[in-house]
């Protein structure tokens, strides 16, 4: 199997979404398992959002742009998630150019639902059914689906909603057996 294949894409998506959601359960939720467990899975997500950013020029820039809209969220608030975000911008400087269409559509509409995500959480309460429907990361599924129809090109799609499945069954797999305290 090639290197970035799209399959290999699916896979690193998978391990991405995974990694990304434990070393989020390690720092904020209570998840303890051995010791260096935080900078281990901070360093595999950084890993696996490495694999994404050096296959594709538009994976490359939508990804930059998720982590990116995390900052003005207060969202890369633990060294493993500085960690990671530091790695992925490190291979995207070296691989890739900055495509500004691409980006900052993204990025735009990643802040924007980002913020009425953590404003529903935080304001409304998490039972509102706004902060339900919003609450998945649904909108990163949505955004790269409208990309993929405009580009007759369905990898990014692929890759997100890969990304995002596996993020949220790892959140509400652990949150559901008890494992952590809160969604």
């Amino acid at each position: 199997m090639d290197l970035f294949s799209l399959p290999a894409l699916a896979i690193y998506a998978f391990f991405l979404g995974v990694t990304m959601k434990i070393a989020d359960l390690l720092d904020e939720h209570g998840l303890k398992w051995f010791p260096g467990d935080k900078l281990l899975f901070g360093f595999l997500w950084g890993f696996f959002g490495v694999l994404l950013v050096l296959s594709r020029i538009d994976i490359a820039n939508i990804l930059l742009a998720r982590i990116l809209a995390y900052i003005p969220r207060k969202r890369l608030d633990y060294f493993n998630h500085v960690l990671a975000a530091v790695m992925i911008f490190i291979a995207f400087a070296w691989k890739f150019p900055f495509n500004q269409l691409i980006f900052l559509s993204f990025f735009f509409t990643f802040l924007v639902f980002g913020f009425l995500r953590d404003y529903y959480g935080n304001h409304r309460g998490k039972k509102d059914f706004l902060y339900a429907v919003n609450e998945p990361g649904l909108y990163y599924l949505v955004a790269t689906l409208i990309y993929g129809i405009v580009v007759r090109d369905y990898a990014a799609f692929l890759v997100f909603t890969v990304m995002q499945l596996s993020y949220n069954a790892v959140k509400y797999g652990f949150y559901y057996a008890g494992w952590s305290r809160e969604i």
